[in-house]
């Protein structure tokens, strides 16, 4: 998918990069190796019997399960988008098919938004596949609100752009080559220990191919930018594309610094998340304009490769002073959600928020109740969101793993301690975890490992989990949120889950057996 975000790095300087030809070639290749390396052991498996038996049945079935194997192992995006249908959206379909027509480019078959401050085109079922290709411009909600209908229409154009150009015929592939190789090489390293001489292989080369390829492909993605900048500064005008290159640059930068935190105000004042949650970028800007470090920051290249040029360099090809630009966002009025969008804006935004989910809002009801309980029995009054700790290398995964195994294994095998939280602390985990009714019962115990941990054992209940479309994996991120506001600096956690029609361990069933239950 081809973005605009401004907060994507680009290389310095002019470059010439390789040749699209021979950068497709070695994608293909690539992508084809990668293939081979992976399902070479499928092979194996899959037509050993038939190399056994000679049977015509059994060489049938072998290639029918390889060839299953090797269409699975495509890699693929997955996102969190919803489609948009033009009953919903009627004015902007109509804006964006005259743009359409008007730039030249195929016409979309769907526009899709979702959560970001950004815009996108992709091309779904680009690659090998039975379905047709299909063209979807991807507009996040907030990015809607933070422009204006001129720098929104900049910003769409650039994105046909890319579908006019036909950027997505080579980017796809690189996309998908790119992506296939790093998984490969981030799994080895994730457990190297345990892996095979074949993984390592795999990622050996990895580490050869993918620095020079990152180089080429990138390159190549930034040429494709600057192509799509100038049709959007042709359709729109230079100014109204570069306006809103910093705005998205400058309210992405402050969404980053502000990435691990959270408004404890809006979570002690309703247990409902806040609805309006696209709008607070815009806020933000107009309570504090950038300034003009931030605005140089935003021209500056941050990172030293990317798929995007620096925004200093856009701006000169734009011919545009990007200091003397006005970066005071829209009123809602002049918007282009309220111009596009209409009634439909606030049922998006709920089925859109970070907070949409039934886990999310499960987390933040939790969390709610848990701060109110901290508010009232605790001073001082929790003013922010605790940082949660952080691991700068491999080796401190590795080592965070062997702890997370230590801990399991001694509560499975029920040596654990009373808990010794302070009596508001373990009030305020039993308001959070009555709010969640599939918890059925819950305990609290210390377990001696390095750091402190601290164990919550939970009975669920499997008809009620599923009634509420959860799973148990939801369940459990429901209380990261709770213990990350209740628990002492230092400490960790870790949950065990069980349901209620299974039984626990004995040595663990001993332990909850004599310990006063958090719930139920």
């Amino acid at each position: 998918m081809s973005d605009i975000d401004g907060a994507a790095p680009a290389a310095h300087g002019t470059e010439t990069g390789i040749a699209p030809v021979w950068l497709a070639l070695a994608a293909l290749a690539a992508s084809f190796f990668h293939q081979l390396m992976l399902l070479v052991p499928a092979a194996l498996v899959t037509l050993a019997p038939a190399a056994v038996f000679d049977n015509w049945l059994f060489w049938g079935a072998g290639v029918l399960g390889f060839v299953l194997m090797a269409w699975l192992a495509q890699p693929s995006r997955h996102g969190s988008t919803q489609h948009l249908s033009r009953e919903q959206a009627p004015r902007l379909y109509a804006r964006v098919d005259e743009m359409t027509d008007a730039i030249g480019a195929p016409r979309l078959h769907a526009i899709a938004i979702d959560n970001s401050i950004n815009a996108g085109a992709l091309e779904e079922n680009r690659g090998v596949s039975l379905r047709p290709t299909r063209r979807v411009l991807i507009l996040g909600l907030p990015l809607l609100r933070l422009l204006d209908t001129a720098a929104a229409e900049a910003v769409i154009a650039h994105e046909l752009g890319h579908f006019s150009r036909r950027h997505g015929r080579l980017g796809h592939w690189l996309y998908r080559t790119r992506a296939a190789w790093t998984a490969w090489a981030a799994s080895v390293r994730e457990d190297e220990d345990d892996s095979s001489p074949w993984d390592r292989a795999g990622a050996n080369f990895a580490e050869l191919f993918l620095p020079w390829f990152s180089r080429a492909s990138e390159a190549h993605s930034r040429r494709c930018e600057f192509e799509a900048d100038a049709l959007a500064a042709r359709w729109a005008s230079p100014e109204a594309l570069a306006r809103a290159l910093l705005l998205i640059e400058i309210a992405v930068m402050r969404q980053g610094d502000a990435s691990t935190t959270l408004d404890l105000d809006a979570l002690r004042a309703s247990a409902e998340p806040p609805a309006q949650w696209a709008d607070e970028p815009v806020q933000e800007l107009i309570a504090r304009p950038p300034t003009p470090e931030e605005i140089a920051e935003a021209l500056r290249h941050r990172q030293p490769q990317g798929s995007h040029p620096p925004h200093r360099q856009r701006m000169e090809a734009l011919g545009v002073a990007g200091e003397s630009l006005n970066l005071r966002p829209p009123a809602w009025e002049e918007s282009a959600a309220a111009q596009w969008m209409g009634g439909v804006w606030p049922e998006l935004c709920q089925a859109q928020g970070p907070w949409a989910g039934a886990a999310e809002r499960l987390s933040w009801a939790m969390a709610h109740e848990a701060l109110v309980g901290l508010d009232a029995d605790s001073q001082p009054v929790l003013s922010e969101l605790p940082e949660l700790p952080e691991l700068p290398d491999e080796a401190a995964w590795r080592r965070l793993h062997r702890r997370q195994a230590q801990a399991q294994a001694a509560i499975e095998h029920g040596r654990v301690q009373p808990c010794d939280l302070a009596p508001s602390q373990i009030e305020a985990l039993r308001r959070a975890v009555s709010v969640n009714s599939t918890i059925v019962q819950a305990w609290l115990f210390d377990v001696p490992v390095e750091p402190s941990t601290v164990a919550v054992v939970l009975r669920i209940d499997p008809e009620r989990m599923i009634a509420m479309k959860l799973t148990l994996e939801q369940v459990a991120t429901t209380l990261a949120l709770t213990m990350r506001l209740v628990l002492p600096a230092g400490r960790d956690w870790m949950p065990r889950f069980s349901y209620m029609t299974e039984g626990l361990p004995p040595e663990l069933q001993a332990r909850v057996d004599a310990t006063p239950r958090l719930k139920g």
